[in-house]
C-alpha cells in the first residue's frame, strides 16, 4: 500500500487475488457474468488485504461474494467485517465517473467502498467510503465526487466494534430493555444505523431519530388522518406507548454515546 502527498490510497492486487478470481470467473454461465465476478472479487481481495494491514477483523469465506451460490445468482462484492458486518467493495473502470448499485447491494450493507482498477489490474486506487445514512434512500447509482473520505469508514468501523463488545459484555440494562422492546436477541443491523444518526444528526435531532427506527422495526406506522389515530388508540398505541419507546430511544442513544465518546461530554 502507497499513499501520496494527495491521500491517494493505492494497493496492490496479488496473484492471489487473481486465482480466486479465474476460479469463480470460471464457474459462469456467459462472457458477461465472468467479467462481472472476476473484478468483484478482484476489488473484495483487495479491500480485504487493506483492512487487514490496518489491523481490521475481515472474514472472506463468510462474505455473500465468496459463497458460490450467491455469486452466481446476485451481483456481489461484499465484505465480512469484525464478523458480523457486510462491506460492499465496488469496482470502479479507469475512465468510469458514475458507479451503478445493483439492487441486491442496498440493503444489509454498513457502506460501500470504490476502488478504481488500473488497466493492468495489478493495483487499485481506493477512490472513498459511502456510508449508509438512508437505508431506505440508498441511491442507484452515485458519483465519484459524492464520496467520502476513507477515515469515515475506520470512524464507523471503530465505533461499531466499541458497541458491539459492549453488548457482547451485557452488563447495562439499557441494552437488555431494548432487546426486549423490539423482540430481537441480535441488537447488529440497529446498532449500525444508530452509528449512522450518531455521525450525521445533531443531537436535538437524535432522539426523533432513533425513535423512527425503532417504529419501523416494530411495524409501527404514524397515523395519516383522526380516524386513523382514533383506530391507533383503540389498537393500544397510546401516548403513553409513544413516550416510553421515545425514552428508551433517547437511553440507547445516550448510552452509546457515552461509549462512542468516553464521556458524557455535550454534543453538537
Amino acid at each position: 500500500m502507497t499513499t501520496t502527498e494527495n491521500q491517494t490510497i493505492n494497493i496492490p492486487i496479488p496473484r492471489e487475488a487473481h486465482n480466486y478470481a479465474q476460479e469463480f470467473a470460471a464457474q459462469q454461465p456467459n462472457k458477461e457474468k465472468k467479467t462481472q465476478v472476476y473484478l468483484n472479487t478482484l476489488v473484495v481481495y483487495a479491500v480485504d488485504n487493506f483492512l487487514k494491514m490496518m489491523d481490521i477483523s475481515t472474514d472472506l469465506e463468510a462474505s455473500d461474494s465468496w459463497n458460490p451460490v450467491i455469486r452466481h445468482y446476485h451481483n456481489v462484492a461484499d465484505l465480512a467485517i469484525l464478523n458480523v458486518f457486510q462491506l460492499e467493495c465496488r469496482y470502479v473502470l479507469p475512465e468510469q465517473d458514475e458507479i451503478e448499485l445493483p439492487p441486491e447491494v442496498l440493503e444489509d450493507r454498513i457502506g460501500y467502498v470504490f476502488v478504481r482498477l488500473e488497466n493492468s489490474l495489478q493495483s487499485g486506487e481506493i477512490l472513498g467510503f459511502l456510508p449508509i445514512d438512508e437505508p431506505d434512500e440508498m441511491p442507484e447509482e452515485v458519483e465519484i465526487d459524492e464520496l467520502e473520505d476513507i477515515e469515515t469508514l475506520f470512524e464507523c468501523l471503530q465505533n461499531l466494534e466499541l458497541a458491539n463488545n459492549a453488548i457482547a459484555a451485557d452488563i447495562d440494562p439499557v441494552f437488555a430493555r431494548v432487546k426486549e422492546r423490539l423482540e430481537m436477541e441480535d441488537l447488529t443491523n440497529i446498532i449500525a444505523q444508530l452509528e449512522s444518526i450518531y455521525r450525521t444528526k445533531k443531537k436535538s435531532e437524535r432522539r426523533g431519530a432513533v425513535t423512527d427506527l425503532f417504529e419501523t422495526y416494530l411495524g409501527i406506522g404514524k397515523p395519516e388522518s383522526a380516524d386513523n389515530l382514533v383506530v391507533s388508540l383503540k389498537e393500544g398505541d397510546d401516548q403513553n406507548g409513544d413516550i416510553e419507546l421515545s425514552d428508551l430511544a433517547e437511553d440507547l442513544m445516550d448510552k452509546l454515546v457515552e461509549i462512542w465518546e468516553g464521556r458524557d461530554g455535550d454534543l453538537d
